[in-house]
């Protein structure tokens, strides 16, 4: 069954009083999540602007599926590092001055403490590892998402990085993932395409990587062979509250009245979350693919290249080059100064690919928290709503267990894993706008406030 379905004003709408869900996003998160609930017996309807699933950041991301990369964006040595590549333009993080990312930046660094962020990362790491095998279930039962259990190669150019690996393959080892450190002979007899010009590298061989728009497109068409209704370009124009509640949801193909709405739309959430009256501070952070032609030389398995924060990930009919995370609002734009200064590291570690024919240039925006923890879970003031967004770097990775954490909170069933952390209610503006008046105490235990 293709996962897509005719657009236009014919889509019929979800009765109030019965217990359909529209899911608005047709990403990673919104596909999982629309396969979970359809696998349990709902008749999730799931609206997508896009001509097609994955039409936002979801298709062009490096694809690793990777527990081993659990730390959040919100980090001691991520502060310090992040103030000395705001200076340079075409380092792996960037952003441009306004006034509007002030709020965000000013959490994001009350955020990053050691104390904050081992917490962060030790659930970030349980949710990968539980959503490692999940994408391995999907595999396993046939959907051609690409999946791979080749390993992943974290590739250091610096004894100083190489140093920090150590000690992060150390962690890594005693919460029971089995990485191995290589000097830089070692790492080149693991993969050949890596050059002389590094200090060693860290494998771990249990880690996967698969590609993002097959995962998108083979969940899809799983959904809605599961029942579920999957409609693309069919953009969410607006929802009405009343009583608590989205009563009515506006779409460029008429109204919907869903008795549930899971809000998996990435870095354009905030804008329904205004709407709606709460508050969602998710910034997009922009990140860009290079595809060239395959070649000989190529990787057989992807390569992290840590100083840099390029991956180099093989996929079908070729090689994608990744990286970089710019704030930069809801610009797409490419700049090439960002895709060249992805190309030229990629050529510095991976010397055989010379000067690569480029296949396509790609920028999509990821959504991402200021405390690097996603959102997941219902805010306080709207009881028919789930928010499931701010995943960053590590949507791909977490999608399928996000889908089944979604959906356990829709079935009111207590979730399989502690998600206190994520709950949207976590943040509240630095400036309060919305009035007291407007804002009903939290039926949960209140988490830590940003």
């Amino acid at each position: 069954m293709e996962s897509t379905a005719p657009t236009g004003s014919s889509i019929e709408p979800v009765k109030a009083d019965t217990q359909e869900v529209l899911v608005v996003g047709g990403g990673a998160i919104g596909t999982a999540v629309a396969l979970e609930l359809a696998r349990r017996g709902a008749r999730p309807v799931l609206v997508e602007r896009g001509s097609a699933l994955a039409a936002g950041c979801s298709a062009g991301n490096a694809g690793l599926i990777c527990p081993s990369h659990s730390a959040p964006l919100a980090t001691p040595s991520a502060l310090r590092q992040g103030l000395r590549w705001m200076l340079t333009p075409d380092s792996p993080f960037h952003l441009r001055p306004s006034p509007a990312l002030v709020p965000w930046l000013l959490r994001f660094a009350a955020a990053s403490t050691e104390r904050r962020a081992e917490a962060s990362a030790r659930l970030i790491r349980e949710l990968s590892r539980a959503s490692l095998e999940l994408h391995a279930g999907l595999a396993g039962e046939g959907l051609d998402t690409g999946f791979e259990r080749r390993g992943i190669l974290n590739v250091y150019e610096s004894k100083t990085g190489f140093a920090a690996g150590r000690k992060e393959a150390e962690a890594n080892s005693l919460a029971g993932m089995r990485p191995r450190v290589l000097a830089a002979g070692d790492a080149r007899d693991v993969e050949p395409a890596l050059g002389p010009d590094m200090a060693g590298a860290v494998l771990y061989p249990n880690e996967a990587h698969c590609d993002p728009l097959r995962f998108v497109q083979a969940v899809g068409r799983a959904a809605a062979h599961a029942g579920a209704e999957i409609r693309t370009g069919v953009e969410v124009l607006g929802l009405r509250r009343r009583n608590g509640r989205i009563a009515a949801v506006e779409t460029s193909a008429g109204e919907l009245r869903p008795g549930s709405v899971v809000l998996a739309a990435g870095a354009w959430t905030p804008r329904f979350a205004r709407d709606l009256g709460f508050f969602t501070p998710v910034q997009a952070g922009k990140g860009y693919h290079v595809d060239v032609m395959p070649a000989p030389g190529d990787p057989g398995i992807p390569v992290f290249m840590q100083e840099s924060r390029v991956i180099a990930t093989p996929l079908a009919g070729r090689l994608r080059l990744a990286g970089t995370l710019e704030l930069a609002s809801l610009d797409l734009g490419i700049e090439a100064r960002r895709t060249d200064a992805i190309v030229a590291a990629a050529r510095r570690v991976l010397p055989r690919l010379g000067a690569p024919r480029v296949l396509e240039l790609w920028a999509g925006l990821r959504p991402c928290a200021p405390d690097g923890l996603p959102l997941i879970g219902r805010p306080a003031e709207l009881e028919n709503v789930v928010l499931a967004t701010g995943h960053a770097t590590m949507g791909l990775t977490l999608a399928p267990i996000t889908g089944r954490l979604v959906a356990d909170l829709l079935a009111g069933e207590a979730p399989g894993h502690d998600v206190t952390a994520l709950l949207p209610d976590r943040f509240r503006p630095l400036l309060r706008r919305l009035s007291a008046s407007r804002l009903r105490p939290s039926r949960a235990a209140p988490p830590a406030r940003v």
